[in-house]
């Protein structure tokens, strides 16, 4: 497992000094840049298929705004289901997020919290998967906290 604490303040811009800024946090992160005025911690896992969970405690105040999750290979079987804590206490939404077990390599997956998301500095935030699915599928999550 490896965390990454993105800090804010740093400006976006491209190899060529370009200021254009991608709308996609997680396209940014993955290209090396770092997003001005946010804060995101990645979670990298060897395999999202077998059961566990990551976790990272937060240094800050805030409210955990939206989880986006990669796969790096196609999932061919059963549905795996990540599901999100703070403290022990289930983060709220529709359904926990399903790595659908016809889902092809690299595909983004959102999580948008509806309630239950708020941080208090030095909680504990964890990404729990049931480990459904086959083959051995590493892959990638990003937990964005907006600031208190």
């Amino acid at each position: 497992m490896a965390a990454l604490y993105i800090p804010s303040g740093t400006p976006v811009a491209d190899s060529s000094g370009s200021s254009s800024l991608m709308r996609d946090e997680f396209n940014l992160i993955q290209a090396g840049f770092t997003v001005l005025s946010t804060e995101f911690f990645l979670l990298t896992w060897d395999d999202f298929n077998t059961a566990g969970s990551r976790s990272f405690v937060a240094p800050f105040a805030g409210t955990i705004s939206v989880i986006k999750i990669i796969n790096d290979l196609a999932n061919t079987t059963t549905a795996t289901i990540l599901t999100f804590e703070i403290g022990g206490t289930l983060v709220t939404a529709t359904a926990g997020h399903t790595i659908a077990s016809d889902q092809a390599v690299g595909t983004v997956g959102t999580y948008t919290p509806t309630a239950t998301n708020i941080v208090a500095e030095n909680n504990r935030v964890e990404v729990i998967s049931n480990g459904g699915g086959t083959p051995v599928m590493p892959g990638s999550v990003i937990v964005h906290i907006l600031r208190a």
